[in-house]
C-alpha cells in the first residue's frame, strides 16, 4: 500500500508539473503573438512616417525647375532659389541642374558643398539621371561613397525640370552607426533599419539605430516605397513592448505553477498517509470485531430428533461488520428456543450490545415463559438500559415431538424477516403472523404482543436468516423473498441440514455481501448428525 499511495502521488505531481508546463507554454505563445502583434503596429507607424517624408522630397525641387522654367534658366535666380530651399533641408545638402553629356552628364548649375559646376558625374548617379529623363518620379540613387563620406541623392526629370535636364538634389548620410537619441524619443523602444533596396543587404544600409545586424529576434520587415525605386524596413523590439512583466508572465506560471504542485503532491501524500492510517485502524477494529461476534455465538447443541446447522459470515472486506446473532438452547421444561436477531449498528459497541441481548433473552426465555412475554422484557431492559437503538429479534419456543413425529412451534417476531418453512412435500410457506414493532421502538402503553403458533409435520425443515441474505441493491423485499424462497423449493430432497445453509450461500459474491449474514437451518425427525461447531467454513474461502 505504501508504494501505491507514494505512487499515487508522484502521478498528482507529475500531471500538475505537465498542465503547469503546458500553461507556461501557452502564455509564452500568448506573450510571442502580442509581441508580434504590437511589432507590426510600430513597424507599420514608422512606415507611415518615413513615406511622409520620402513624399515630401520632391517640393524644394519642384520649386527649383519651376523657377528654372521662368527665368529660361537663369543661374542667378537658380542660386537665390537652391539658398531659399535649405531652409528646410540639411546646411550640407547640394542642389544641382546636369544635362547628359557624351561621357556622363555634366553639372550646369550647382550649389552647395558636394558637386561644382562643370563637373562629370557617372556610377549610380548617371544611373538615377538616366531613370529620372523617362520617369516623372523621384529617384534615388542608392548610397554614394562609403564610411563618412556617405551619401544619398535624390533627382527629378522632366516635366519638372526644363527639357533634356535633371534635377538633383544629395544628402550626406554619415558613417554606419546607431544615433544617440532619448529613450523618451518616438519609437526608441525599436531598433530600426532602413536598407536602400528590395531586399535586406548589409551593403546597402540607409540608416539604421542600432549596430547590431542583422537585426536578432522577432524581426519584421516590410516595403518602403521611396519614389520609382523600393527601399526595405527592417524592425525588431529594443526591449519588450508587452512590458517586462508581461514578458516574464510564462517563468511566473511555471515558478507559481511548480509550486502549487509541490503543495498539491505534498497534500496528496500526507492525506494518502492518514487515509492509509484509517484504513489500518479501520480493519483493526473491523477485526476485533469480527472476532468478538464470532466467538459471543454460541455452539449448536446435539439434541435429539433434530438436526441443526448455522452459518456465519461477516460483510464483504472493508465493510463494517453488524450485530447479526442465532441462537439454540434448551428450556427448563425440554422445550427448544430458537432465536434469530439483529441488533442495529455496525461496529464494535453493536457486537457487544448483541453479547448482551443474546443473553439477557437466553435468561428471560429458560423459565419457559411465552415468546411474547419474553420479547417484552427483553424490550424493557433494551430501554431501560440503553443497550441499542433498535433490535430485530425472531423467537420460537419448538415442542417435544407427538406421536407423529411433529412438533409445534410457538413464536413472537419484533420487526425481523419472517422464516421460511418447507414441508416434506417440498412446498414452502413463510412464517409471517405475529408481527411487531421492533425491540426499543416506541409503543403503545399495555399494548399486547401478538404471538403465533405452527406445527412443523416431521421431516420438515425450518430455515431463520438475516437480512444479509437476500438484501440486493435496487430489488424490493418481496422480490428478495420470493427469491430465497425458490432456492429453498430448489434444495434436493433429503438434503441435511448443513447442505441446505451451504446451498443459499453458494450465489453470494464478497461484492454482493453487503451486510452481515446469520442462517439457522432446523429439520425435525432427521438423522441426528454429529454435534460440530457453530462457525463452518466461510464459503468465500
Amino acid at each position: 500500500m505504501r508504494r501505491g499511495v507514494r505512487g499515487l502521488s508522484l502521478a498528482v505531481l507529475a500531471v500538475m508539473v505537465i498542465i503547469t508546463v503546458v500553461g507556461a507554454v501557452a502564455a509564452r505563445a500568448a506573450v510571442k503573438d502580442q509581441e508580434s502583434r504590437l511589432l507590426k503596429e510600430r513597424t507599420n507607424e514608422i512606415g507611415l512616417v518615413l513615406t511622409s517624408s520620402i513624399s515630401s522630397l520632391p517640393g524644394p525641387l519642384d520649386v527649383l525647375g519651376g523657377v528654372l522654367r521662368a527665368t529660361n534658366q537663369s543661374a542667378s535666380a537658380f542660386g537665390q532659389a537652391s539658398a531659399a530651399a535649405e531652409v528646410g533641408t540639411s546646411a550640407n545638402s547640394t542642389f544641382a541642374l546636369v544635362r547628359k553629356a557624351d561621357s556622363g552628364y555634366v553639372v550646369v548649375m550647382a550649389k552647395g558643398p558636394g558637386l561644382r559646376p562643370g563637373e562629370m558625374l557617372s556610377g549610380v548617379r548617371a544611373a538615377a539621371f538616366q531613370t529620372a529623363l523617362t520617369n516623372p518620379q523621384i529617384v534615388p540613387t542608392g548610397v554614394i561613397g562609403s564610411g563618412a563620406k556617405r551619401s544619398l541623392g535624390f533627382a527629378l526629370g522632366p516635366p519638372v525640370a526644363p527639357a533634356g535636364t535633371v534635377l538633383y538634389r544629395e544628402d550626406p548620410l554619415g558613417p554606419i552607426g546607431a544615433p544617440r537619441s532619448a529613450k523618451t524619443a518616438p519609437f526608441s523602444e525599436l531598433n530600426v533599419v532602413i536598407y536602400d533596396s528590395p531586399r535586406p543587404a548589409r551593403s546597402e544600409v540607409l540608416a539604421e539605430t542600432t549596430t547590431a545586424l542583422p537585426l536578432k529576434g522577432q524581426v519584421r520587415t516590410q516595403p518602403l516605397p521611396a519614389g520609382a525605386a523600393t527601399w526595405t524596413l527592417q524592425a525588431s523590439a529594443a526591449s519588450p513592448l508587452v512590458g517586462t512583466a508581461t514578458e516574464d508572465a510564462p517563468w511566473i506560471v511555471l515558478a507559481g505553477g511548480i509550486c502549487l504542485a509541490l503543495l498539491v503532491g505534498l497534500v496528496t501524500e500526507v492525506e494518502s498517509r492518514r487515509r492509509r492510517s484509517a484504513v489500518a485502524l479501520y480493519d483493526s477494529e473491523h477485526r476485533v470485531a469480527e472476532t468478538l461476534q464470532r466467538s459471543l455465538l454460541p455452539s449448536l447443541p446435539t439434541l435429539p430428533g433434530l438436526d441443526l446447522a448455522a452459518r456465519y459470515l461477516p460483510a464483504a472486506l472493508h465493510q463494517e461488520i453488524g450485530g447479526d446473532w442465532f441462537d439454540v438452547f434448551e428450556l427448563a421444561d425440554g422445550r427448544i428456543g430458537l432465536v434469530i436477531g439483529d441488533v442495529v449498528g455496525h461496529d464494535v459497541a453493536a457486537a457487544a450490545a448483541m453479547a448482551k441481548v443474546q443473553s439477557s433473552l437466553r435468561a428471560y426465555g429458560w423459565s419457559g415463559a411465552p415468546p411474547n412475554e419474553v420479547l417484552d422484557r427483553l424490550d424493557g431492559f433494551i430501554a431501560n438500559f440503553r443497550i441499542s437503538d433498535l433490535v430485530t429479534v425472531f423467537y420460537g419456543v419448538l415442542s417435544a415431538p407427538d406421536d407423529s413425529g411433529g412438533r409445534t412451534l410457538t413464536f413472537a417476531n419484533a420487526g425481523h424477516l419472517p422464516p421460511f418453512v418447507r414441508d416434506p412435500d417440498g412446498s414452502v410457506r413463510d412464517l409471517s403472523a405475529a408481527p411487531s414493532l421492533l425491540l426499543g421502538a416506541p409503543s403503545q402503553a399495555g399494548a399486547v404482543r401478538p404471538q403465533g403458533a405452527v406445527v412443523l409435520s416431521a421431516g420438515s425443515t425450518l430455515l431463520l436468516f438475516t437480512d444479509g441474505l437476500i438484501e440486493v441493491p435496487g430489488e424490493s423485499l418481496t422480490t428478495s423473498l420470493a427469491r430465497l424462497g425458490a432456492q429453498v423449493a430448489a434444495a434436493p430432497a433429503g438434503a441435511d441440514a448443513a447442505s441446505v445453509c451451504d446451498l443459499l450461500l453458494t450465489n453470494l459474491s464478497p461484492e454482493r455481501l453487503r451486510d452481515d449474514v446469520a442462517v439457522l437451518t432446523i429439520q425435525l425427525d432427521a438423522v441426528v448428525a454429529a454435534a460440530r461447531p457453530l462457525l463452518a467454513q466461510d464459503t468465500r474461502a
